[in-house]
């Protein structure tokens, strides 16, 4: 048991992968399932593929702008497990015509996708938000990928989506805990448009399996962009995805969780969960359990 350097939801934190979440897991089966994940060729999205292939997934696509970075995932992947075969895509989320193509690729040669990851991501250089050498095109960008990006990669699954889908959302946890430091106000602000933009998501669309997701501190590019290194193993939100996409946590419907929290206490709690606010991104202090709306 790692010490929690967040305040955490269980007693139990992890930073590293665990029995529990291990794709190995019978009941954690991947197999029959066609896995698409975005910003898939490198770190967190590599590892989320490496994952599901050792649960069993033989049909893994992974999409992004950079063909180099996918096909080193993809070698990788398939001579570790020669069942599965990942099917590299090339398309930039920013570009709804790249994301549609990628999408009717997937479809040709996997058919529908049972589980969506949208991993995809941009950080822009950190800056005070009021700072005079704050490039605003830059800032901008966030949203750009973060948001409409994100929504074109959404609509693209949704078209191929298999029944009962499952979508995972990688968030970051600056998208709803108090500012800590200066600079990351796109990256912060984007991801929690993105998470409420999965809220509705969820509200909107009862049979799609749908959770935002904190992925760790993993030492990668973009953590080392924003002044950071990684306190967690690359392959703890990979494993915490597999757990994810599984019936044991279908009461995360609509919720957000952090890939460090015990999910043993999770499931403890599960009642609590789903009667409650609790894990919902709402305001701290006001209650809406029973609220049924406003009559027009």
């Amino acid at each position: 048991m790692a010490t929690a350097p967040f305040p955490s939801l269980t007693k139990v934190w992890h930073d590293r992968p665990y029995p529990a979440i291990s794709p190995s897991r019978p009941e954690l089966s991947g197999q029959g399932k066609t896995v698409v994940i975005t910003g898939g060729g490198t770190t967190i999205g590599a590892g989320i593929a490496k994952a599901f292939a050792a649960a069993g997934s033989t049909k893994i696509a992974i999409m992004s702008r950079t063909e180099r970075n996918l096909i080193t995932t993809k070698q990788a992947i398939e001579a570790e497990f020669p069942k599965t075969e990942v099917l590299v895509v090339v398309a930039d989320i920013t570009n709804m015509a790249q994301v549609n193509e990628g999408f009717d690729k997937i479809d040709r040669a996997f058919g529908k996708v049972h589980v969506f990851v949208s991993n995809a991501a941009f950080l822009p250089t950190p800056r005070p938000i009021l700072s005079p050498d704050l490039d605003l095109q830059d800032w901008w960008n966030a949203f750009n990928t973060n948001v409409l990006g994100v929504l074109h990669a959404v609509k693209g699954f949704v078209k191929h989506a298999a029944e009962d889908a499952c979508v995972l959302h990688i968030s970051t946890c600056i998208s709803h805990i108090p500012p800590l430091e200066i600079g990351p106000s796109a990256y912060a602000a984007s991801k929690a448009a993105a998470n409420k933009m999965f809220d509705y998501m969820a509200m909107e669309n009862p049979g799609i399996h749908v959770v935002n997701i904190h992925p760790g501190l993993v030492d990668s590019a973009m953590s080392r962009k924003s002044g950071h290194g990684g306190l967690d193993d690359v392959n703890l939100p990979g494993h915490f995805c597999v757990w994810l996409a599984s019936p044991e946590a279908g009461f995360l419907r609509g919720k957000y969780v952090w890939v460090n929290w015990d999910v043993d206490e999770l499931k403890a709690r599960k009642e609590e969960i789903l009667s409650t606010e609790l894990l919902n991104t709402t305001l701290s202090g006001v209650s809406f359990v029973g609220w049924g709306g406003i009559d027009v």
